[in-house]
This record gives structure tokens, sequence and C-alpha cells, in this order.
């Protein structure tokens, strides 16, 4: 499922944005989504992802991130004109940056009807 396109559903507005980033040094993002999306390095494995959409989520939004080998990753979400991602990610001791590749999904909602739910 990640990177293989976005998900939207037409009752509710829930959409599912899914990509993947590889590479080491300068990071590249993979996936339909990716399109869409510009990833920052903002050095040993502290990125940051960008959603470019048209508008902004009418709610908070939920993001999940797998790394494809052993480590930790951190997530924080920033909403602002548009939605970032932050992701830093570090060696299996949780204290040393290392540079990792992960999957990426984040799953929100344009309904401003859902708000307070």
């Amino acid at each position: 499922m990640f990177g293989a396109q976005t998900i939207e559903s037409p009752q509710r507005k829930v959409s599912v944005l899914a990509l993947s980033k590889t590479g080491l040094g300068t990071p590249v993002l993979s996936g339909l989504c990716a399109s869409f999306c510009q990833v920052i390095d903002n050095g040993v494995g502290d990125y940051t992802i960008v959603v470019n959409v048209q508008r902004p989520f009418a709610q908070k939004v939920h993001a999940f991130v797998q790394l494809h080998t052993s480590g930790i990753a951190v997530l924080d979400v920033v909403g602002t004109t548009k939605l970032q991602v932050q992701v830093k990610t570090f060696a299996a001791d949780g204290t040393t940056p290392a540079e990792k590749d992960f999957d990426l999904m984040v799953v929100g909602s344009f309904a401003t009807d859902l708000i307070g739910i």
C-alpha cells in the first residue's frame, strides 16, 4: 500500500497519502503521492516532508512511519498553510541520528462536519 496511490473517500472526504523515502545524501520520494510532496534534508536522519495539496485538511491528521531497517523514528506533524511532517531517524540506541529509509502514511479528512467528533 505504501507509495501506491492516493485514496480518497467521496462520502467523508478521507484521504490517505502514502510514499517512501529512500537514498543517502540527497533523499528521494517515490510512489504516486510523491508527485505533490517534497522532502527537505535537515541533516543526518532529519527530514521534513511538505505536502503541496490545494486545500488543507479540515482537522488533525494522523501519520505513521515504518523504517525499512532496525532503528527508531520520531514523527511530528505540523499544520501551517501546508501540511509538513517532520521525521527524525535514529540508530537502535535511540540517541544517535542515522540515515534510514522509511515508508510514510498520512490519513486526514477534508470534511469540515467531522470536526469535534
